[in-house]
């Protein structure tokens, strides 16, 4: 009862600051389209394909995104985020059954599958929104990596331990100085078992203009057993003039099954000029318990045209071997080759 009254009259106080002060609103439109013309061997029947890829940095989006000054430091704010595939122009983020935090779409896309949250933030104590939203191991895991989550499946590879999202998601960040702590909890929504489907995260972060390293902790329960899949890593990345290096750990186990993952992650982006930037990064995924093994390789040279326009051409590297789980992008066990050429556009 004694909590129910502090946050009571907590909201209470803001109202009354609301009402007595100028109300200032800001809503935006904004939005990203990136797309390359991409060839790779070892795809399906161990074929070679020739396509139009979705991008290699990014995920194309849209999204409107709003705030509101509420006074004494406090303010509202919102973010509707849609993904969409832009040589078909059908919606992404869609999800084949409900399972580890997510809800089945029955294989259909989200209007807002990217990100859809509403919440509350004070300039001292922090930020609080709910809804589907970006877990605290996949916002960590980006100073992981020189380029932070790249998009094309065939170069990610921490983000199929992490969950990019989650829905039903209350999540908390607040930041003190150089100091910077994330917290969530996933409301799983399952009668009679509130721990199905359920999933709770914390990440902390030290953050200046020369470094940013960062630990985290996951862990995220099945819908249908008592699987439970918990991650937890460290790493970071460091700005030494025109090159940035990064390098991260990631630990994955299950609790009921014997498979664990140790992936190790790190590359480097130097800024050559102002409008071109090269980066090398690379991936090493040892599977336990079915032991396996995944290398990853790839390389990229950006060119900025203008603020918002860029072109880039990219090469990666596969190599598949033992019983490690076979991609989904992965025709065969063994090597796989790929690259191609993309242009990005910012609104």
């Amino acid at each position: 009862m004694a909590l129910t009254g502090v946050l009571a009259g907590a909201i209470c106080g803001v109202a009354q600051q609301a009402l007595a002060q100028s109300v200032s609103t800001s809503i935006s439109v904004y939005g990203l389209i990136d797309t390359m013309v991409r060839y790779s061997d070892n795809n399906r029947g161990d074929q070679s394909l020739a396509e139009l890829s979705e991008g290699y940095f990014s995920g194309s989006r849209w999204g409107v995104r709003g705030n509101e000054a509420l006074g004494a430091g406090w303010s509202a704010l919102f973010n509707l985020e849609s993904g969409f595939d832009l040589a078909t122009g059908t919606s992404l983020q869609g999800t084949a059954a409900s399972n580890y935090g997510q809800v089945g779409t029955q294989g259909t896309g989200r209007l807002f599958g990217r990100q859809s949250y509403l919440g509350i933030e004070h300039l001292a104590w922090g930020k609080l929104t709910v809804g589907r939203q970006f877990t605290t191991a996949y916002d960590a895991t980006f100073r992981f990596q020189p380029y932070g989550h790249p998009n094309l499946d065939a170069v990610a590879i921490l983000n199929g331990y992490t969950g990019p999202r989650q829905d039903n998601m209350a999540k908390y960040a607040g930041q003190w100085g150089a100091f910077s702590a994330t917290a969530h909890y996933t409301f799983g929504e399952v009668p009679g078992d509130a721990a199905a489907s359920s999933s709770r995260g914390l990440a902390l972060a030290w953050i200046t203009a020369l470094i940013d390293v960062g630990a985290l902790f996951q862990s995220t329960s099945a819908l249908a057993n008592e699987e439970k899949r918990t991650i937890w890593g460290i790493g970071g990345s460091s700005q030494l003039g025109r090159v940035k290096l990064a390098l991260g750990y990631l630990d994955n186990r299950y609790h009921l099954s014997p498979t664990r993952n140790h992936v190790l992650t790190g590359g480097a982006t130097v800024q050559a000029t102002p409008a071109l930037a090269l980066s090398l990064a690379a991936g090493y995924d040892r599977q336990t318990a079915a032991s396996g093994h995944r290398l990853m390789l790839t390389s990229v040279a950006e060119y900025s045209l203008s603020r918002r326009t860029s072109v880039y051409a990219e090469a990666d590297f596969n190599r598949i071997s033992g019983s490690y789980a076979l991609p989904a992008f992965m025709g065969v066990r063994g090597n796989k080759f790929g690259g191609g050429v993309g242009l990005r556009h910012r609104l």
